[in-house]
């Protein structure tokens, strides 16, 4: 669809947390309405999370709530955060997700996950000890039925014998598919190996650029072109925390509190290093930390620049709206940021990365 270019994109990331000060209606609306102005922005995608039985993260399916964003959007790319394969059927995946890429007229990334929380899968009578051979399972009968119009596959967890799959997406190999990493080398090998691109978060700059260096050693390794691995690197990017304010003062400030709520909720997974055993959070720490991207627009830049130099990476998928944010304080962020900062990163027009 465009050609690949020097440019910076920048995308956003939505998690929907229902903070006390906020209902659920009003944060999806709020959510919905953040990506109908990041479209006229520029922003270059909208991530889009996946949770059920946690206040933290409320949109329950990532397809339903895509379908909607892209209905009402016409140039923003738009991703799954990631559907958790493990407690959904890879083929009504499948289905859901071509209907969003032909909704979205082929502006789908399909970011894709094992799943993380015992009592989400608790909820939907899920095995957790299960979840990464059903993820493998699932990913298989995705990639196939993504590309495909018809998918056999015999395994531990599912047998499908030529079933046809509808509608067809739009994209002709189907949307893209991420993987999100992490901590762990293992899961950019498999990444890797299988040719999909990703999503980094949690770990330093450094860690960054090693991790993109061992995707593209494993990737030409595995008989993958070099034109393959540069586009699918090109789509890559990292989630780092961001809000842009006249001053860097009043930034970390408006941020504070949003942050503060959604990392006291979110107590069953590690929190990037900045919460100890008694739950206290060392603000000033993750102000100080790689992925923190907090201050005026002139501390942003640089903060981005030196990102930049470090990992090579020319995406970033910012994560304004932590915990409930106040609705005028997001989109202000937002407009400091398309206003203030990508100029800095876009020397032209912004095209799409496909």
């Amino acid at each position: 669809m465009a050609i690949l270019g020097k440019d910076m994109t920048f995308g956003l990331f939505f998690l929907n947390s229902v903070a006390p000060w906020k209902t659920d209606a009003e944060e999806l609306r709020d959510g919905l309405e953040q990506i109908k102005v990041a479209d006229k922005l520029g922003f270059h995608s909208a991530w889009i999370a996946e949770h059920n039985a946690r206040a933290y993260g409320v949109v329950s399916s990532t397809a339903v709530y895509l379908a909607a964003a892209a209905a009402q959007t016409s140039t923003i790319m738009l991703g799954s955060a990631v559907s958790r394969l493990p407690i959904h059927h890879p083929l009504q995946v499948a289905e859901d997700m071509a209907l969003v890429d032909v909704i979205s007229n082929g502006r789908l990334y399909l970011g894709v996950g094992k799943g993380y929380d015992p009592l989400e899968f608790e909820a939907y009578n899920f095995n957790f000890e299960d979840r990464h051979e059903r993820y493998l399972e699932s990913l298989d009968i995705l990639t196939t039925a993504l590309k495909n119009h018809k998918v056999t596959y015999s395994g531990k967890f599912f047998d499908i014998k030529d079933i046809p799959v509808y509608p067809r997406p739009v994209q002709p190999s189907g949307p893209p598919i991420f993987v999100m990493v992490s901590g762990n080398d293992a899961s950019m090998i498999n990444a890797a190996k299988q040719g999909h691109s990703f999503v980094l978060g949690g770990i330093t700059n450094e860690d960054t650029k090693h991790k993109i260096d061992l995707y593209k050693t494993v990737a030409l390794e595995s008989g993958l072109s070099q034109e393959y691995v540069t586009d699918a690197v090109a789509r890559s990017g990292k989630l780092l925390f961001c809000y842009v304010a006249e001053t860097t003062e009043q930034a970390q400030e408006e941020y504070r509190q949003g942050l503060e709520w959604y990392m006291s909720e979110r107590d069953n997974r590690p929190t990037f290093g900045v919460i100890d055993r008694e739950r206290n959070i060392d603000y000033d720490r993750f102000l100080n930390m790689d992925n923190t991207l907090v201050g005026s627009p002139e501390k942003v830049i640089e903060d981005i620049k030196r990102y930049k130099e470090v990992t090579g990476l020319n995406n970033i998928i910012l994560w304004m709206n932590i915990g409930g944010q106040p609705q005028k304080q997001v989109l202000k962020s937002m407009e400091l940021f398309s206003e203030k900062v990508m100029p800095h990163f876009v020397e032209n027009e912004q095209l799409a990365v496909k």
